[in-house]
């Protein structure tokens, strides 16, 4: 008896095979080619991610950008010639300072 129960289950399973189980259409190819842009357009976006920062202290915000700004203009204003190839800020809220030293070499600081 347990051999029966076996070859029918086999022929069962056989059977549900056979049918078509329901799902989304497939893609054209230029579908595919749509969505593949897609994709890589997200990726880059991901990729080339800047987030907005601020810093909150006391009731007060200050953008990120707008003290790199600042500090890249005081530089500029001191050392006209030098190219900006890298730049550390060093924020202080509490003195409404932020401190910057440019290309490891030149210090200065900027009140915001």
């Amino acid at each position: 008896m347990g051999d029966k129960v076996i070859e029918d289950r086999a022929v069962q399973a056989e059977g549900a095979g056979a049918r078509k189980k329901p799902g989304r259409r497939p893609m054209t190819p230029e579908e595919k080619m749509a969505a593949a842009q897609a994709r890589a357009a997200e990726k880059e976006k991901a990729s080339n991610l800047k987030p907005e920062l601020f810093i909150q202290y006391q009731g007060e915000e200050t953008d990120l950008d707008t003290l790199v700004e600042l500090a890249k203009t005081h530089f500029r204003a001191e050392k006209k010639r030098t190219p900006v190839t890298g730049l550390r800020l060093y924020i202080k809220p509490e003195e409404r300072t932020a401190y910057y030293v440019v290309n490891d070499k030149y210090k200065g600081q900027v009140s915001f």
